[in-house]
């Protein structure tokens, strides 16, 4: 029988590129809709808030299901889910219809969330997972990339061209629910809820070129006691949950809210002459971060998750400080300049490595709920940043927003500088039963 760890690979990457597609293909939509609808900034915020708040509350629930019922059973409601949302936004003949789309499709992509994040790390061997973790979220730039492309091929075919936008999601979604079928449960799982001819089963169809007793190694070695969640109540495990929720906070603080209006603030500026040229500049920006994660594929597994998320928060300050500047000065390649230095520095960091230390320090009982627990965070940051960025910008001007999202970004280095766990080259079992810092 095929090999499934590809499949399961495979499945993570395209939901984290229907992710990064989903909320992308919002800095696109923008631009015609704002000038269709006339939007103000309150409505603009909510709008570009409404999926966030969804992913919220999808994380916070999509990580105890996951946990709950296993990992297999959430696979396709979730994707469902979407299919519902991106067809009620695409066919919106209000804003509160489009409000109402835009939430569904957050809801699911929420869900969906720590299922991706507990997948790379149960299907995958421990010498390659943080490979796997680069790969999962080079998918979302992708997936990112690919939206600006499709939202500025379609620019052209008029006023409605958003509604094209929003709908085009649909293609990846059907993608992703025929690539999923047919995989198996988790057998860290199984063996955990005591299931251990189905874990045998599960982990025979995952790794087929093993021999019988090798499976049955591995098997053993996931038999681990049970933990509670009364853990995290606990000093060291509270640091560890601090590590996987406020990294990730800051970083969906300062990416998403300047990620959502990254075009309409060059063209509000003057910085990009048309809404074609400052989608192609998103492009640009999108492409820079993908470098930086393929420039880590191979090191993440050697260099460490510590060491380049410190490097990739310090970039990330030190970019959007010199754009504040730049900007100030309206010095253009400057912006840009800086804007490459800050993306590189999304890439080669926190853009991945925040992603895996939310389940890889947990216990399997807890991985794809502490995932959850951090992926809500990370989205109420995105909410409050998408919310509260359209309206700092027209009351204090952009340099100074981006002065405070460079302190934002100072804050996520140096949380992750004191609260830091390497996970390079340990089993999750290992990082279950190691001692968390006190």
């Amino acid at each position: 029988m095929a090999e499934q760890r590809g499949r399961a690979l495979g499945a993570a990457m395209l939901g984290m590129l229907l992710d990064g597609y989903d909320l992308s293909i919002m800095a696109v939509v923008l631009l015609p809709l704002s000038s269709a609808w006339h939007l103000q900034a309150t409505e603009t915020g909510v709008l570009m808030a409404m999926a966030l708040l969804g992913s919220l509350i999808g994380g916070l629930f999509g990580g105890f299901l996951t946990d709950r019922w296993g990992r297999r059973k959430l696979l396709f409601p979730n994707i469902f889910l979407y299919l519902l949302g991106a067809l009620v936004s695409a066919l919106s003949p209000d804003t509160a219809a489009l409000f109402a789309g835009r939430f569904i499709t957050g809801l699911a992509i929420g869900l969906d969330y720590p299922l991706v994040a507990t997948i790379v790390a149960e299907y995958s061997q421990t010498a390659h997972r943080g490979k796997r973790f680069a790969r999962v979220n080079l998918a979302w730039y992708l997936g990112a990339l690919l939206s600006t492309i499709v939202g500025w091929s379609l620019l052209f075919t008029g006023p409605d061209s958003w509604r094209w936008m929003l709908g085009s999601a649909i293609v990846p979604a059907l993608a992703l629910l025929w690539l999923r079928r047919g995989l198996p449960e988790s057998p860290r799982w199984l063996v955990r809820r005591g299931q251990y001819s189905r874990a045998g089963e599960a982990l025979a169809l995952l790794k087929p070129a093993c021999s019988a007793a090798e499976r049955q190694t591995e098997l053993d070695s996931f038999q681990i006691p049970p933990q509670s969640w009364r853990i995290l109540l606990h000093k060291a495990w509270m640091r560890r949950l601090f590590l996987s929720i406020f990294p990730w906070f800051c970083l969906d603080v300062v990416g998403l809210g300047i990620g959502l209006y990254f075009p309409t603030v060059l063209r509000d500026n003057g910085l990009a002459s048309s809404n074609a040229t400052a989608a192609a500049i998103n492009a640009a920006v999108l492409i820079v971060s993908a470098l930086g994660i393929l420039f880590i594929v191979s090191r993440l597994d050697r260099w460490g998750r510590i060491p380049l998320q410190s490097a990739g928060f310090g970039l990330m300050s030190l970019g959007l400080a010199i754009f504040a500047l730049c900007s100030w000065q309206h010095w253009v390649i400057g912006v840009y300049l800086a804007a490459a230095l800050y993306a590189f520095g999304m890439g080669i960091g926190p853009g991945v490595t925040v992603f895996a230390l939310a389940v890889e320090i947990f216990p399997t009982e807890l991985r794809a709920s502490a995932a959850g627990l951090a992926t809500a965070f990370s989205r109420l940051g995105a909410f409050l940043s998408a919310i509260l960025f359209p309206i700092f910008e027209q009351s204090w001007g952009i340099p100074l927003v981006l002065v405070c999202m460079s302190v934002v970004a100072l804050l996520g280095l140096l949380v992750t500088l004191v609260y830091g766990i390497e996970s390079r080259m340990k089993s999750l079992e290992e990082l279950e039963t190691l001692p968390a810092k006190s």
